[in-house]
């Protein structure tokens, strides 16, 4: 069912025989509900499934949140800090929905000066001063920027024990990141930072390390990579 956030006429009209949709509207919807909706939005989550697993909340406990069945007492706390959004206006409409303490000064671009010898081929020194970039390398809105400490070595010489992995906090399918590092949220409880290689019959994906075996996990989300610190 598409949402209208804006549209009363759109909502009024939901079919009473979607009762099987998780996320059917609940007659009319409250205004608490349709600011969840929008927060989520704005925070970078396409949908309610994307937000709930990235928070680790039920899915059908958000669901019902966002759909106006329940009231966000209990749970609007959580969500403004989630969503990094006043919690007075999420819970009341009053004053902006981004005060200047939470909103983020925006995308930050890194030159790119060129390439890097790494193997048997050498890049020869082309631009020694700086002066002139190449490229420009995009980064996520850092309030989507997380870091993790790696613990262990079973990905290394690529990652070290001790370092610092950052990566994008919106979670994506599986599918986005096929054949590439990644933060792994698996259906165990486990997070971890797998290559994922390819799925399964099952629907299971298989997981790769450098240094240990290969194991078929469930998936419950994947998180990009995006660098590391030492």
């Amino acid at each position: 069912m598409r949402v209208i956030f804006d549209a009363v006429s759109e909502r009024d009209r939901a079919s009473q025989s979607d009762k099987d949709n998780p996320f059917r509207i609940i007659g009319r919807m409250s205004t608490e509900a349709i600011r969840l909706q929008k927060a989520r939005a704005k925070a970078g989550y396409p949908t309610p499934a994307d937000a709930a697993r990235a928070m680790g909340v039920p899915l059908p406990t958000y669901y019902a949140h966002e759909n106006g069945a329940k009231g966000l007492s209990r749970s609007g706390k959580r969500y403004a800090r989630f969503f990094r959004v006043s919690y007075d206006w999420l819970m009341n409409g009053t004053g902006e929905m981004k005060p200047a303490e939470l909103r983020s000064p925006g995308r930050i671009t890194i030159n790119l000066y060129g390439s890097v010898g790494a193997g048997f081929m050498v890049e020869p020194i082309s631009n020694t001063s700086y002066a002139d970039a190449l490229d420009e390398i995009e980064l996520p809105d850092m309030e989507f920027v997380g870091a993790l400490k790696i613990n262990g070595d079973s990905q290394y010489p690529r990652y070290l024990h001790g370092e610092v992995v950052m990566y994008d906090l919106r979670p994506v399918t599986p599918d986005v990141l096929k054949g590439k590092y990644a933060v792994v949220d698996c259906l165990d409880g486990r997070r971890v930072l797998k290559i994922l290689r390819k799925e399964t019959p099952s629907g299971a994906w298989q997981l790769d390390s450098h240094n240990a075996p290969s194991e078929e996990v469930d998936v419950l989300a994947a998180y990009r990579v995006l660098g590391t610190l030492s």
